[in-house]
């Protein structure tokens, strides 16, 4: 009854324990502040900026793309074309999905934030972990804003360097053709002469570059919450299995092998109980995870399967400025898929690693009611835990080598398909 009082009292104050969690324990604290600016978290106030940036990157980006057209007959260009738009649509389907899944979020962070004050409360190891974890994590997150921030400017460069050469060059000059400028990405815009007119060029580029900033603030959310959020799911199963190994040095617990059995004390019932409370919560807060990004997992590896194939198809064909472009796109393409892929296996792999814990504490010379507990975790470890991509197939390494493989080999077939038309 005492357990069951204490867990409905903490489930109350854990946005409390939240706050009171110190500065090296807290959870997300910079993703979480991102998150307030455009209201998906905290206050609701600030939601029309996630309504302005989502309107922006539609606008500028997916409508012209998809109604308007890529302005091009040749279908590299069009490959490269239909690659922007799926990479940029995942972004904001991903981002929508994302922003009705709030509750859930909540969910997740006050878990998180619970479970972290009572494991560092009750063991300095467990203390040292988080804190060492949460080092890594900032790490990761300097490094994701570095590269967000920089993105936007460093993808406008090369078609702005080189239409303002073209149109320098050209001053004075009797051209009997029009200048062909360069632009970010393939698409029309709402009528506008964006590559032969010079305003209109200006305009588009202009238009693009808040677009594109949006897109990476979307990216840097979408990357860095869902990755955060499962490293710490990982994280509280690795704290499951310290509390475990734990267990035999609690007062009370059994004695190092060597000693007669006669003389062995019993685990203590509520610290073990402690323990399959402490598993079931960290299990509780995988499917929470997983009921947040179970969709935009799927939608990443299906649309990363197009994306590959038609960005392979583009680079096999042309060598051009235009490259670096689709490079930096494949380049964060391809970090989002390794990381789901990674960081599902190590929850998986974490979560299997309480099984193993259990398994190692001599737990058949334990009385019937410390074995109860005992099936309790080995029966819910006997289930395969981790992120499911539409509940349907699981997120790990080979998923993603089966995903890099898929897509290598639709780009083969798409090769040879055109070159026999």
């Amino acid at each position: 009854m005492a357990t069951t009082k204490t867990t409905a009292v903490t489930k109350v104050d854990s946005a409390v324990f939240r706050r009171r969690l110190p500065e090296e324990l807290q959870i997300m604290p910079y993703t979480l502040r991102v998150l307030e600016f455009v209201g998906l978290w905290g206050s609701w106030n600030q939601f029309p900026f996630f309504v302005l940036f989502m309107t922006t990157g539609t606008m500028v980006i997916l409508f012209p793309k998809a109604f308007l057209g890529i302005g091009h007959s040749e279908f590299a260009i069009m490959a490269k074309g239909i690659a922007e738009f799926i990479f940029e649509a995942n972004i904001y389907l991903s981002a929508l999905i994302f922003s009705t899944k709030r509750a859930s979020f909540v969910k997740v962070v006050n878990g998180l934030a619970e479970f972290f004050h009572e494991v560092s409360n009750a063991d300095n190891d467990c203390y040292d972990l988080i804190r060492t974890t949460n080092v890594k994590i900032r790490y990761f997150w300097l490094f994701m804003v570095l590269y967000c921030a920089t993105g936007p400017i460093i993808f406008c460069i090369p078609s702005a360097t080189v239409t303002y050469l073209r149109y320098w060059d050209a001053i004075g000059k009797n051209l009997s053709e029009p200048l062909v400028y360069e632009i970010p990405m393939e698409q029309e815009f709402y009528g506008l002469d964006i590559r032969k007119n010079f305003i209109h060029n200006q305009i588009f580029l202009g238009f693009s570059f808040l677009a594109y900033c949006a897109s990476k603030f979307f990216l840097l959310v979408m990357i860095t919450t869902p990755f955060i959020m499962i490293k710490y799911n990982s994280l509280t199963y690795q704290l499951v299995c310290e509390r475990i190994r734990k267990l035999p040095q609690l007062p009370g617990g059994p004695k190092p092998a060597g000693s007669s059995s006669s003389n062995r004390t019993e685990v203590n019932v509520p610290d073990l109980a402690e323990v399959v409370r402490l598993h079931r919560q960290a299990y509780e807060i995988t499917q929470q995870i997983e009921d947040i990004v179970h969709l935009p997992v799927a939608l990443e590896y299906f649309t990363c399967v197009m994306f590959y194939c038609m960005a392979m198809f583009y680079i096999s064909t042309y060598i051009d400025f235009s490259l670096f472009n689709i490079m930096v796109l494949f380049l964060a393409s391809l970090m989002e898929t390794f990381g789901y892929s990674y960081l599902g296996s190590e929850l998986s792999e974490e979560a299997a690693a309480v099984g193993t814990a259990i398994y190692d504490l001599p737990w058949y010379d334990h009385s019937v009611e410390l074995q109860r507990y005992y099936r309790l975790i080995i029966q819910r470890t006997q289930r395969t835990t981790g992120i499911f991509g539409l509940r349907f197939f699981l997120v790990q390494l080979t998923t993603f080598a089966n995903v890099m493989q898929m897509s290598y080999s639709y780009f083969l077939v798409l090769k040879d398909v055109l070159q026999q038309l």
